[in-house]
């Protein structure tokens, strides 16, 4: 965000930085919001680029509401009564000439002056937001990162050492290795001593949790305790710590699919089945069910499952790839020689890769998923651009009319669209949760080979003949590995790469570095199982009670669809049947004679609207409470559509 605004930081400290330098003490708090922010910019600068671009966008909002007022004036008349004041005769003339120019005027300040405040807000409330999400970011990963230094600390690592080790690993332990780097960078930089630097830390950090972690740290140096010892226990501490966040967290879930459901399943189902009777009683509004079924059924559960989403604490972004170690050549090499290599290198590994797709062109998909809509979307599109050629749409038509012929291949678009996008991430999904369920079995199994004096070599190849499991072709790849002359640490780093699973790449590094540091090899895959194998139950645990509120959403999906089939099944045919019978006796009454008017295939035909946006969303608002992703919801989707379509259109 800062890096392109480096020019109006410049020009902002020019024209404001006078009037900023003297209100300077107003900004203490602001220098520490930045500080923990990590915003390397101090608190003026900050300041002077915040009122440059609230310059910027209030001269957007002038232009934007000169326009606007023009546009209004020109197009909407302004009523005289919008300001009932009295006008005296005599200047009456001119102000019925100047009227317009007033009230444009006007909606050009105010639409200025609430971008330009919009535009300081955002500066103002940006420094929160991130100290916001490190502080989630961190409580997060403390557990693993203790495990990590405490099994650093077992091979004889100081803590020096152990912090530059922490730092180094920013793509597995995120904000705590940012947290490290700021405590080595206070010592090597800045001069200071250990415990001076974990001081300024706890005063710069947003987390508690990290915080207290620290002042026991200190704690420990100054009385000469057992640093190893206090590692252990914090690990523990943060880990149950973690659990009960986690069922709090489970708790507040139960809030709101509570929420959801009166909100958006009751609600909506309430509304409707009011606008029927309405309708039906020649009372009612079509367009006020429309507005429910397309826009506040779609437009609520879309927002409700990005607030969960966003509230959910999930990993973010893809799995780490872990940086192998290298040697270089003894031999020296001119420079010109090495670009050389390294160009032939790589139209060697180009080459490589396309004949490698070429060979399997689902490969990618495999890896990534979203690939599979660079197909199915076209062949989604080209569905429907067939179906409006046998329907196409008159002008004059009744619009309504036409989208409910046309309906069926944008439905079944949707399902051309999703259906490979789910198959392969399901797959994808299927292979990361037998990984992470066999890896802290493999590491036990590692461990107790080892602890019974057979080398780690040995112990790989042995397990990688004897294992039965799926995860076996992937240590005879780890065996294979070191049998070409590739180092363990190198190896398992390799294993975590093909993989590419958040808690397996988080295991492979503490089990990496700690290798590093000590011969106690054994210990250290204990405490490498023990880790896995907690990160494990709490996945575990998190998606069984989860896994209840799908159900939850599941059931009410199928209230909804029920009571929404039989509305238009049962009840508006058998009143449409009865006013039929009213009407040829002759004896029709004002409200018999409207429910005539009533197309019931019409109402089919919005009721099935109903069910499908219903289940379409619902699906969603189910991923992001089951599985905490919205691309885990496209299946739950699929699922449902295909229910409430078969519903309406085969068995009705």
């Amino acid at each position: 965000m800062f890096r392109e605004a480096n020019y109006l930081t410049y020009l902002g400290y020019k024209l404001f930085g006078e009037n900023i330098r003297k209100k300077i003490h107003k900004y203490y708090d602001l220098e520490k919001s930045l500080r923990r922010a990590m915003i390397s910019m101090p608190p003026e600068m900050y300041i002077a680029t915040a009122q440059m671009i609230s310059v910027i966008f209030g001269i957007i909002g002038a232009i934007v509401g000169l326009i606007a007022a023009y546009v209004l004036l020109t197009f909407i008349p302004i009523p005289e009564t919008i300001f009932p004041i009295t006008i005296p005769d005599s200047i009456y003339p001119y102000w019925k000439f100047y009227r317009p120019f007033v009230f444009g005027g006007i909606l050009a300040i105010i639409i200025t002056v609430i971008l330009y405040y919009i535009g300081y807000l955002i500066f103002v409330i940006y420094p929160s937001t991130v100290i916001s999400d490190r502080k989630s970011k961190i409580d997060r990963t403390l557990p693993h990162a203790i495990t990590f230094m405490h099994s650093l600390s077992m091979g004889g690592m100081n803590l020096i050492q152990i912090f530059r080790s922490l730092a180094d690993y920013y793509e597995v332990y995120g904000e705590v290795s940012n947290e490290a780097s700021r405590i080595i960078r206070d010592m090597e930089l800045l001069g200071k001593d250990l415990r001076t630097a974990l001081s300024d830390a706890v005063e710069t950090s947003p987390s508690e949790n990290f915080k207290e972690f620290l002042h026991g740290l200190i704690t420990i140096i100054d009385s000469g305790g057992d640093v190893t010892r206090y590692l252990e226990e914090r690990a523990d501490f943060y880990l149950e710590r973690a659990r009960q966040d986690q069922k709090g967290f489970l708790e507040f879930l139960g809030l709101m699919s509570e929420s959801y459901i009166t909100a958006f399943v009751a609600g909506p189902l309430f509304l409707i089945i009011i606008q029927t009777v309405m309708v039906v009683m020649g009372q009612g509004n079509d367009i006020a069910l429309y507005a429910i079924i397309y826009l506040v059924i779609p437009i609520g559960s879309f927002f409700f499952a990005m607030i969960i989403k966003l509230l959910s604490p999930t990993e973010e972004g893809e799995p780490p790839r872990l940086r192998e170690s290298f040697v270089l050549p003894k031999k020296k090499v001119r420079a010109e020689e090495y670009e050389k290599d390294i160009k032939k290198l790589r139209k060697a590994i180009k080459n490589w890769k396309f004949k490698k797709v070429l060979k399997n062109p689902l490969s990618p998909i495999r890896k990534k998923p979203i690939y599979s809509f660079i197909i199915s979307i076209p062949l989604g599109i080209a569905f429907v651009i067939y179906g409006y050629m046998q329907y196409p749409y008159i002008v004059g038509m009744d619009f309504m009319r036409w989208f409910f012929v046309i309906d069926d291949y944008i439905f079944i678009a949707l399902i051309i669209i999703f259906l490979p996008f789910v198959m392969f991430y399901e797959l994808g999904r299927r292979k990361i949760r037998r990984t992470l369920r066999l890896a802290p079995i493999f590491l036990s199994k590692l461990a107790s080979a080892n602890e019974s004096g057979m080398p780690i070599y040995r112990a790989i190849a042995m397990i990688a003949k004897t294992d039965t499991s799926p995860l076996k072709r992937e240590i005879q790849k780890i065996k294979s590995d070191i049998d070409w002359g590739i180092s363990l640490n190198d190896a398992l780093v390799r294993f975590a790469n093909r993989l590419r699973v958040f808690e397996l790449s988080r295991t492979m590094a503490l089990l990496n570095e700690a290798l590093k540091s000590t011969g106690n090899v054994t210990e250290v895959l204990m405490v490498s199982a023990k880790d896995a194998s907690n990160a494990e139950l709490l996945r575990r645990e998190r998606l069984t009670n989860m896994f209840m509120y799908v159900i939850i959403i599941y059931i009410s999906f199928f209230v909804f669809i029920g009571i929404v089939y039989i509305i238009s099944s049962t009840f508006l045919s058998t009143l449409a049947e009865s006013a039929q019978k009213v009407a040829q006796s002759g004896a029709a009454s004002s409200g018999f004679a409207m429910l005539q008017s009533i197309d019931v295939e019409v109402y089919k035909n919005i009721f099935m609207h109903a069910s499908i946006f219903q289940g379409l969303f619902a699906g969603l608002v189910a991923g992001v409470m089951g599985e905490g992703s919205l691309s885990s919801g496209i299946k739950h989707s699929l699922i449902m559509l295909l229910l409430a379509y078969v519903l309406f259109n085969i068995i009705m």
